[in-house]
């Protein structure tokens, strides 16, 4: 089970701090723990005392939890003082955290400063730099930033500068604003902006806790930071809009709005498949050569020697399925791999064998034709997981393949659903957009979930492993078949 640590302080009418934080990363799917940076006396009309943690018995709390359950995220919050927060910096560079989702809690909702000046700076020295996240509402934005937010135009200067300040990602939240509640993003050098519905209730405290520790929950599930922001936007709207009304102030959200529901389901192994490789596989839509198939405009010369390469291609997967059968546990997956290789064989090559015959090739310019390092890398990279692996890893090695093309031609016919009608190229869009090959990779995708249902973390990691390598042997294919050579 995926799991995630909150560093913040204690809510004891359990609206905010590491109640709140603990509420929704249960609810979003992980094993919560925490780390108490103060003790706090309120409820929903105030906070009457706080009594802080010691820098020693907050190391003492951090060390225990990372030396027995080391967390897949980190979400800090309240820490009011120079002495924790240094503390905390130091312990998660200790343990090499990873995940860490900061909530910069520095200015409540009424605008008054909660921490010093010269924990401001200890928290931008130290802290921040550590994060891959960081979450400022407005006017902690405004402090970060040293700039004055007025609108949605400062909002993402705000976001741009705190980002080359401190060297993070960062959410700036729009809750403060009179407008919507939409929220900005900037992260990698560009932006994104994630829109909400203001929802009319005045039972909001802990929202900035339970957004920060909630996209800490899905960063540690393995969903890209894009996406953990938007699953964060859909399951708050769902905790306001259930309109829980308790206590006489500013009350609680209804974190647990949704309790069998999709926000508290783990990734199958496919979505933290398809997650571990987000950061590039966009990158093969719009790869130079696959844009030349989505608008008719590459050149066939490229396509000729493309065709040519990924029919030896062919040959060296095929037998990957072949040493699958070998390794098969059971007659249904011995069945499945057979049927993929006679399917190969007479579908997917058909195709190519098609365009051999249409660009002139024959079959002894196939058989004394080299295959180019990139596809002698590839397949040898495959082969060898054949040989010296198992069932599930097989069938990882061969799905990053199948379902890029997959991804590929439907993108295709999304951005052109003329693509399939072209001369040249229809066939090759309409192969693998086609119902006979999706559906024999959803097959393939059962057999690897059934395949790894008994798997660890550590071999589900090494899963993932050989995905990725595949997939970046994949991007390889990709150049060789534009460079036409």
């Amino acid at each position: 089970m995926r799991t995630a640590l909150t560093i913040a302080g204690s809510d004891s009418s359990g609206g905010a701090g590491i109640q709140a934080d603990i509420k929704a990363m249960t609810m979003n799917g992980v094993y919560a723990m925490s780390a108490v940076t103060a003790l706090t006396a309120q409820n929903t009309t105030g906070v009457f005392a706080v009594q802080e943690s010691t820098p020693n018995f907050l190391r003492a709390q951090l060390d225990a939890v990372f030396a027995d359950i080391f967390p897949d995220a980190v979400k800090s919050g309240m820490v009011s003082s120079s002495e924790l927060i240094h503390v905390i910096a130091e312990s998660l560079k200790k343990w090499g955290a990873r995940n860490i989702v900061v909530d910069p809690v520095m200015v409540s909702t009424s605008g008054a400063k909660l921490i010093n000046d010269d924990a401001v700076r200890t928290l931008g020295e130290e802290l921040l730099p550590l994060a891959v996240l960081a979450a400022p509402n407005i006017p902690e934005a405004e402090i970060l930033a040293g700039l004055k937010i007025s609108g949605e135009a400062s909002m993402t200067e705000a976001a741009r500068v705190i980002s080359e300040r401190f060297g993070c990602s960062v959410l700036v939240k729009g809750g403060h604003m009179v407008n919507d509640a939409n929220d900005y993003l900037y992260s990698c050098g560009s932006g994104e902006w994630f829109t909400g519905k203001r929802i009319d209730t005045r039972n909001t405290h802990g929202t900035g806790c339970t957004l920060s520790s909630t996209i800490a929950a899905n960063l540690a599930k393995g969903y890209p930071l894009s996406e953990s922001v938007r699953l964060t936007k859909e399951y708050i709207s769902g905790a306001l809009g259930a309109m829980l009304d308790l206590g006489k102030g500013c009350g609680p959200m209804m974190h647990s709005f949704n309790l069998t529901g999709k926000f508290s389901q783990s990734m199958t192994l496919t979505e933290r498949l398809m997650a571990s490789v987000s950061d590039f596989w966009s990158e093969y839509n719009n790869h130079p050569f696959v844009k030349g198939i989505e608008t008719g405009t590459l050149d066939p010369a490229k396509f000729r020697h493309y065709i040519i390469q990924d029919y030896l291609y062919l040959n060296e997967y095929t037998k990957v399925f072949a040493l699958g059968v070998s390794k098969a546990k059971s007659l249904g997956t011995m069945r499945l791999f057979s049927s993929i290789i006679g399917a190969i064989a007479d579908v997917e090559m058909d195709i190519h064998r098609g365009y051999m015959g249409r660009f002139g090739v024959t079959q002894e310019e196939i058989d004394s034709a080299p295959r180019t390092l990139e596809n002698l890398s590839y397949t040898s990279y495959m082969l060898r997981v054949a040989a010296e692996e198992g069932e599930a890893e097989i069938l990882a090695a061969v799905l990053s393949c199948a379902l890029s093309y997959e991804d590929i031609a439907k993108t295709i016919l999304r951005n052109n659903p003329d693509a399939a009608a072209h001369e040249l190229y229809g066939d090759w869009v309409k192969c693998y957009s086609g119902e006979e090959y999706c559906g024999a990779n959803r097959v393939l995708v059962s057999a690897l979930e059934e395949a790894v249902k008994d798997y660890s973390d550590s071999q589900l990691g090494h899963i993932a492993e050989i995905f990725r390598n595949c997939s970046l042997y994949e991007m390889g294919f990709w150049d060789m078949a534009e460079r036409g050579r």
